[in-house]
């Protein structure tokens, strides 16, 4: 039973850690804050209204399906290099 729990510990350890995001090619605004290491001083929750402001000041394109946004994580990588954000 403990070992099926740290399994079950290890699985949501490894949606933090770099190899979750390779395999994402769109991101939601939550993991984008996440992924850019964006998060609120006042409770260390992923900000993601960091991320629509930069959408809101033309830094991202992003795309809506349903009533969420995502990014491309090339974009991401993208502003990271120009150090835009």
């Amino acid at each position: 039973m403990e070992d099926q729990l740290t399994a079950d510990s290890n699985e949501q350890n490894s949606e933090s850690s770099p190899k979750f995001f390779d395999n994402l090619t769109w991101l939601s605004t939550k993991d984008a804050a996440v992924y850019l290491r964006k998060f609120r001083k006042k409770d260390g929750k992923p900000s993601d209204g960091a991320i629509r402001t930069a959408i809101w000041r033309g830094l991202l394109k992003a795309r809506k399906w349903g009533r969420r946004l995502y990014i491309k994580r090339v974009e991401l990588d993208r502003l990271l290099e120009l150090s835009l954000i």
